[in-house]
């Protein structure tokens, strides 16, 4: 018999908040390809380029790809970047994926209007024989220790442990989906301002197989992870967290 899911997800939601606390969001299909890595980036570039004119190499281009392939921490890493106004595409040999630019979330239906176009893109493409994951990442931070304003305990001696540089991870189910979610209050972000110290919260949602297929279902996988990180994100957050965010409903 499965466990409920420990953090109640409020009935109503808000449309929108500020300031918005995410740093940034990616949308994830890791996949089996027939192709070699030295043609993804042509036949990926020859889609998107309309868009997507930027090219960037990542740091793990440099490492040789022998070592990669005997690295299972490094298969699923993105090695390049296609970069546009407001969404970057990274691509790897065996991982595609859609960011938003840093502390620049566009909302969602900005979002599930780019997936669209870009599953479309890299289905002609013709790479990804078989998908192996989807997953959907949100990195939210915060100025300050972000426990206390979390529905989240923790405890010695049964005792709070309050103040103290802290680091917890934990996994989470919610039906098909496997949610990993990690709270530090140690963190340091770059901004435009310069590093800023404080607190982050890293909600990732992910699917296997069977129940995914970038093409057939993965505007709609993605679409669930989102609902579920979002429901989770504002069922955690105590109401003083929720007044600074200002939110706005329907």
């Amino acid at each position: 018999m499965s466990q409920p899911f420990p953090i109640p997800i409020p009935d109503r939601l808000p449309i929108r908040i500020a300031p918005c606390p995410i740093v940034e969001a990616i949308f994830e299909a890791r996949f089996v390809s027939p192709e070699s890595w030295a043609t993804m980036p042509g036949l990926l570039f020859a889609q998107i380029r309309e868009k997507y004119q930027e090219q960037k190499n990542l740091p793990l281009a440099l490492v040789p790809e022998e070592f990669r392939r005997q690295d299972p921490a490094l298969q699923h890493l993105p090695l390049l970047q296609f970069l546009s106004k407001d969404f970057l595409i990274q691509l790897g040999p065996r991982v595609v994926s859609l960011v938003t630019r840093p502390h620049a979330y566009p909302g969602w239906p900005a979002i599930r209007g780019e997936l669209l176009w870009v599953v479309e893109r890299v289905k002609k493409a013709g790479f990804i024989g078989e998908t192996e994951r989807l997953g959907v990442r949100y990195v939210d931070f915060f100025a300050g220790d972000v426990f206390p304003l979390l529905r989240l305990q923790l405890q010695a001696n049964e005792r709070p442990l309050l103040g103290a540089p802290t680091d917890v991870t934990t996994v989470l189910r919610h039906g098909a989906l496997a949610i990993r979610m990690r709270v530090s209050n140690g963190a340091i972000v770059a901004t435009a301002e310069g590093p800023k110290s404080g607190s982050v919260l890293d909600v990732e949602g992910s699917i296997g197989p069977p129940e995914v297929d970038l093409f057939q279902n993965g505007l709609a996988r993605f679409g669930e992870a989102h609902d579920t990180i979002k429901g989770l994100f504002f069922g955690l957050i105590k109401p003083e967290l929720l007044a600074r965010l200002n939110p706005v409903y329907e």
